[in-house]
């Protein structure tokens, strides 16, 4: 399996259980807290976005288009993530905040070293 369809893979499935399960994804991802009615509505929205990103990026591979563009809206979605994370920092259960940053760091990461490694 080639590393961009694992990865868009990943996106995917990652996506699809958040919205299967946002309550128990929001009580993993953020506590408690992340189990609420709004908060549940914010992590569908997510869930949503893996979803279209991971089968965007399968479509684009499947028809030997470019997939930079995938990987870069990728790449943004995870640093907007981070920044989301920071900024919530105070807020969040202690045992929460560095999973989570290392979490959203590393997709970032991933997409970035992706990104670096595709032609077209």
């Amino acid at each position: 399996m080639k590393l961009t369809t694992a990865y868009a893979i990943s996106r995917f499935v990652f996506g699809a259980a958040v919205l299967a399960a946002p309550g128990p994804s929001g009580r993993l991802l953020s506590g408690e807290g992340g189990a609420t009615p709004d908060a549940q509505a914010f992590l569908r929205g997510m869930g949503g976005r893996e979803v279209g990103l991971g089968l965007g990026m399968l479509a684009a591979e499947r028809s030997g288009v470019s997939l930079k563009p995938w990987l870069l809206a990728g790449v943004l979605f995870d640093s907007g993530d981070i920044t989301g994370i920071a900024g919530a920092w105070s807020g969040l259960p202690a045992d929460k905040r560095a999973p989570g940053i290392a979490f959203a760091g590393a997709a970032a990461l991933a997409g970035l070293v992706i990104l670096a490694r595709e032609r077209g």
